[in-house]
Protein backbone atom coordinates (compact mmCIF):
# COMPACT_ATOMS: atom_id res chain seq x y z
CA UNK A 1 0.00 0.00 0.00
CA UNK A 2 1.18 3.16 -1.27
CA UNK A 3 1.29 6.56 1.46
CA UNK A 4 -0.72 8.09 -1.01
CA UNK A 5 -3.51 4.84 -0.78
CA UNK A 6 -2.96 5.44 3.07
CA UNK A 7 -3.91 9.44 3.23
CA UNK A 8 -6.41 8.25 0.93
CA UNK A 9 -7.16 5.84 3.63
CA UNK A 10 -7.28 8.53 6.43
CA UNK A 11 -9.24 10.99 4.14
CA UNK A 12 -11.92 8.71 3.30
CA UNK A 13 -12.49 6.96 6.65
CA UNK A 14 -12.14 10.91 8.27
CA UNK A 15 -15.01 12.15 6.26
CA UNK A 16 -17.25 9.29 6.68
CA UNK A 17 -16.44 10.25 10.79
CA UNK A 18 -17.99 13.54 9.72
CA UNK A 19 -20.19 12.51 7.29
CA UNK A 20 -23.22 12.70 9.78
CA UNK A 21 -22.67 16.07 11.42
CA UNK A 22 -21.96 17.95 7.88
CA UNK A 23 -24.78 16.45 6.37
CA UNK A 24 -27.19 17.97 9.22
CA UNK A 25 -25.51 21.37 8.59
CA UNK A 26 -25.65 21.64 4.93
CA UNK A 27 -27.47 20.62 2.15
CA UNK A 28 -24.45 21.75 -0.44
CA UNK A 29 -20.66 20.59 0.47
CA UNK A 30 -18.26 23.21 1.07
CA UNK A 31 -15.99 24.05 -2.03
CA UNK A 32 -12.49 25.15 -2.85
CA UNK A 33 -10.39 25.48 -5.35
CA UNK A 34 -6.96 23.23 -4.97
CA UNK A 35 -4.67 26.44 -6.37
CA UNK A 36 -6.06 28.70 -3.33
CA UNK A 37 -5.44 25.96 -0.69
CA UNK A 38 -2.91 27.93 1.03
CA UNK A 39 0.31 26.04 3.61
CA UNK A 40 -1.08 27.29 6.54
CA UNK A 41 -4.34 25.76 5.78
CA UNK A 42 -2.62 22.64 4.54
CA UNK A 43 -0.91 22.47 8.06
CA UNK A 44 -4.05 23.17 9.71
CA UNK A 45 -5.92 20.22 7.59
CA UNK A 46 -2.91 17.99 8.55
CA UNK A 47 -2.98 18.70 12.61
CA UNK A 48 -6.88 18.44 11.89
CA UNK A 49 -6.72 14.97 10.36
CA UNK A 50 -4.56 13.77 13.23
CA UNK A 51 -6.46 14.72 15.43
CA UNK A 52 -9.80 12.61 13.78
CA UNK A 53 -7.47 9.61 13.64
CA UNK A 54 -6.73 9.87 17.05
CA UNK A 55 -11.00 10.21 17.54
CA UNK A 56 -10.50 7.23 15.35
CA UNK A 57 -8.34 5.32 17.24
CA UNK A 58 -9.83 6.05 20.64
CA UNK A 59 -13.42 5.13 18.93
CA UNK A 60 -12.73 2.47 16.89
CA UNK A 61 -12.04 -0.40 19.63
CA UNK A 62 -15.56 0.55 21.67
CA UNK A 63 -17.11 0.42 18.54
CA UNK A 64 -16.24 -3.14 17.14
CA UNK A 65 -16.38 -4.54 20.95
CA UNK A 66 -19.98 -2.96 21.45
CA UNK A 67 -22.91 -5.27 22.40
CA UNK A 68 -25.60 -4.87 19.94
CA UNK A 69 -26.45 -2.58 16.93
CA UNK A 70 -27.81 0.12 19.05
CA UNK A 71 -25.18 0.29 21.41
CA UNK A 72 -23.01 0.23 17.89
CA UNK A 73 -25.13 3.67 16.78
CA UNK A 74 -24.60 5.31 19.72
CA UNK A 75 -20.96 4.64 19.96
CA UNK A 76 -20.55 6.02 16.13
CA UNK A 77 -22.77 8.94 16.92
CA UNK A 78 -20.28 10.35 19.76
CA UNK A 79 -17.57 9.52 17.69
CA UNK A 80 -18.91 11.68 14.97
CA UNK A 81 -19.45 14.60 17.51
CA UNK A 82 -16.28 14.09 18.73
CA UNK A 83 -14.57 14.01 15.37
CA UNK A 84 -16.27 17.49 14.50
CA UNK A 85 -15.36 18.62 18.18
CA UNK A 86 -11.69 17.68 17.32
CA UNK A 87 -11.69 19.64 14.30
CA UNK A 88 -13.22 22.71 14.94
CA UNK A 89 -10.51 22.50 18.26
CA UNK A 90 -7.26 22.93 15.45
CA UNK A 91 -6.23 26.65 15.39
CA UNK A 92 -6.76 28.01 11.84
CA UNK A 93 -9.75 25.65 10.58
CA UNK A 94 -13.33 24.60 11.10
CA UNK A 95 -15.69 21.73 9.70
CA UNK A 96 -16.62 23.45 6.41
CA UNK A 97 -12.90 24.02 5.61
CA UNK A 98 -12.04 20.78 6.53
CA UNK A 99 -14.53 19.04 4.27
CA UNK A 100 -13.19 21.48 1.40
CA UNK A 101 -9.95 20.99 1.30
CA UNK A 102 -10.44 16.93 1.87
CA UNK A 103 -12.58 17.89 -1.37
CA UNK A 104 -10.21 19.56 -3.16
CA UNK A 105 -7.90 17.01 -2.46
CA UNK A 106 -9.54 14.21 -3.70
CA UNK A 107 -9.58 16.21 -6.67
CA UNK A 108 -5.94 17.72 -6.74
CA UNK A 109 -2.46 15.31 -7.20
CA UNK A 110 -0.89 18.17 -6.45
CA UNK A 111 -2.73 19.19 -3.63
CA UNK A 112 -3.03 15.65 -2.05
CA UNK A 113 0.68 15.84 -2.67
CA UNK A 114 1.14 19.11 -0.55
CA UNK A 115 -0.83 17.14 2.57
CA UNK A 116 1.10 14.01 2.26
CA UNK A 117 4.48 16.27 2.56
CA UNK A 118 2.77 18.02 5.93
CA UNK A 119 2.03 14.62 7.00
CA UNK A 120 5.34 13.09 6.41
CA UNK A 121 6.89 16.00 8.09
CA UNK A 122 5.08 16.14 11.18
CA UNK A 123 5.29 12.43 11.35
CA UNK A 124 9.49 12.78 11.26
CA UNK A 125 9.40 15.50 14.12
Amino acid sequence: MTFTNRLAGILGASLLALATPVAAQQAQPPQIAAEDVTDAQVAAFVDAILAVEQVRGDYGPRIEAAEDEAAQRALVEEANTAAAAAVEDVENINLDSYVAIANAAGQSDTLNQRIIARITEMREQ
